[in-house]
């Protein structure tokens, strides 16, 4: 993977990470562990197919997730998420693992902070599926119904990229569009518009456009089944 790809994944997955790690909401005053599930099929322009499931639990103060999925030829993956914060103090910490198919893991570390002007900032740090690390540095502004982020991605040789994201959500339907600029001037963008429908069912689809101008997609199809109060330890 190149300079300029690893760049636009970290982002991407980082971003994805702490999203919904922003301190002092409503969800803060749950007072049991609710557990929702959202499972389906995914296919992408590659070639490349499989299934997928996640279970999400929330409390006060804390979400956990677990993905799981399974490619076309029976291969394996799962990420783990575990993401805090605390009301009173407006901080957070996330910590997230991924295995890949091959075995190989990829782990991130970081620390939220919700600031006096109400912005967001964010500080973590990746190590990738090669062993190279990267750090993040972001700040969110969040209104009702969309956020804006910007920050900047460094590498371990101290390069940096710049990224900028927007994101809207309302009515079944959200939007996210990162783009990141690498040292070298070259931009890529990464686009996901989900949508949901009163059943329970909906679709994801993610365009990664890279700096040469070609593009890849995944589309998703998935059953979100209700928050089910989550099973006793």
């Amino acid at each position: 993977m190149n300079t300029q790809r690893r760049f636009t994944y970290l982002a991407a997955a980082l971003l994805a990470a702490f999203a919904l790690l922003a301190p002092a909401t409503s969800h803060a005053k749950e007072k049991k562990p609710r557990t929702k599930e959202r499972s389906g099929t995914y296919t992408n322009s590659t070639g490349n197919s499989g299934t997928f499931d996640k279970k999400t639990t929330k409390q006060k103060g804390e979400r956990q997730s677990e993905t799981t999925w399974t490619n076309q030829d029976g291969g394996t993956g799962s990420r783990t998420t575990d993401k805090t914060r605390d009301q009173e103090t407006g901080t957070g910490t996330h910590t997230e693992t991924t295995t890949l198919a091959n075995g190989k893991t990829a782990t991130t570390t970081g620390t939220t902070k919700k600031n006096e002007d109400g912005t967001i900032s964010r500080e973590a740090t990746r190590t990738g599926f090669n062993g190279k690390t990267e750090t993040l540095s972001t700040t969110t502004t969040k209104t009702e119904n969309s956020r804006t982020t910007t920050g900047t991605v460094t590498n371990e040789n101290g390069k940096t990229a710049t990224l900028n994201t927007t994101a809207t959500h309302g009515d079944g339907q959200a939007s996210k569009t990162t783009t990141v600029t690498s040292p070298n001037g070259k931009t890529s963008e990464r686009e996901v518009s989900t949508t949901r429908h009163s059943d329970g069912t909906g679709t994801r689809v993610i365009e990664a456009t890279k700096p040469d101008g070609t593009k890849e997609t995944r589309t998703e199809t998935f059953t979100i089944t209700p928050n089910t109060p989550a099973p006793a330890s």
